[in-house]
């Protein structure tokens, strides 16, 4: 998951230090992103310590190669994961979604420099969990997860951070080329294109990266085929959630009680579709997710990095032929134009 909002949040958090009556939610993410910071050395350095474990050292060394091929691939990285910071913690930062509870629609809040954002992060887990349970006390919906990495869209040199290493070669190459194409092409006030984007390179280009280093075609083919049908069985059965969802919210001439109860109802049908298809799923299952009491915000944020994929899946092969460089260049004219990122991808 790549916070691109969260980055000009700490941005306007380290301008807010400087000014008298600093919020205390900007104060919070300045100073993690402080802590973060002053963690953080260089990855060679890390690497050769002697306290650090072979399987940490290993997949520092795979960092460093993941941010040569995604810049020699034209994505800016600058002076993003050259540097690793160890932590105490599981995660890097918990992120909050909120959601109106009778409608498919997130509730943003805006920020000076910011400027308005789907979700809030916290380096801290408490006040993670604080901010939700106030969410929750008004009434409205929330998805609260732990979340390894963000990017701040070269306004930092954002440190690889030890959460991050959880996860398995191929995710983490796919992590920093995520975050990568962040720091490249990013429009301001579209979390549905920004990673929905960086979603699309990142599956392309981590293929490519294996693939230079010498694994077979079919073995490849095999591995990313699997991945890519259980992604479409998971996509499937939230859109289909969605789509009953909208019918039920919409209709407004039934009481707000009634809808509520064909909301739980709609939900407890969605667990149990997942639990029947599950052995379609394969290795790559999506029981976390489903082990979570969900409601509207866990599927705003799904969409979030899910509704514009199918569409720029279909740019970069069809219209592009998967030529990447072409279709980057293209992105960061999109990302430039006033207007709608389709119309503007239409134009282009």
């Amino acid at each position: 998951m790549g916070l691109t909002f969260f980055a000009r949040v700490v941005a306007a958090g380290l301008t807010m230090l400087s000014l008298t009556g600093c919020q205390p939610y900007l104060l919070h993410v300045a100073l993690g992103q402080g802590d973060l910071m002053t963690r953080a050395v260089p990855i060679e350095r890390a690497i050769a310590d002697p306290g650090t474990s072979a399987e940490t050292a290993e997949k520092l060394a795979l960092v460093r190669d993941a941010v040569a091929f995604a810049a020699y691939w034209g994505l800016d990285v600058g002076r993003s994961y050259r540097t690793y910071a160890a932590l105490d913690r599981e995660a890097t930062v918990w992120t909050v979604f909120r959601a109106e509870p009778l409608a498919l629609r997130p509730i943003q809040r805006c920020w000076p420099i910011a400027g308005c954002v789907p979700y809030q992060g916290f380096f801290d887990e408490a006040r993670a969990e604080a901010f939700a349970a106030q969410a929750r006390g008004r009434g409205e919906d929330v998805s609260l997860g732990p979340v390894d990495a963000y990017a701040t869209l070269g306004w930092f040199p954002d440190p690889i951070a030890s959460p991050a290493l959880d996860r398995s070669r191929t995710a983490l190459v796919e992590l920093v080329i995520h975050e990568s194409v962040h720091n490249t092409v990013y429009r301001p006030g579209d979390a549905d294109f920004n990673e929905a984007l960086a979603n699309t390179v990142a599956i392309a280009l981590v293929r490519a990266f294996w693939a230079e280093r010498g694994v077979a075609d079919d073995q490849l083919a095999a591995f990313f085929a699997e991945r890519a049908a259980a992604r479409a069985l998971f996509v499937d059965l939230i859109e289909a959630a969605r789509s009953e969802l909208s019918e039920i919210y919409a209709a407004s001439e039934v009481s707000p009680r009634i809808r509520l109860q064909a909301k739980a109802a709609a939900f407890d049908r969605l667990r149990v579709k997942y639990a029947a298809a599950r052995p379609g799923f394969g290795a790559y299952n999506y029981d976390r997710f489903f082990a979570q009491d969900l409601n509207n915000a866990h599927l705003v944020s799904v969409g979030t990095y899910e509704d514009a994929r199918p569409m720029l899946e279909a740019v970069l092969y069809g219209r592009f032929g998967g030529d990447l460089r072409r279709f980057i260049r293209v992105m960061e004219a999109v990302a430039r134009s006033d207007e709608d990122w389709r119309l503007a991808l239409a134009q282009l």
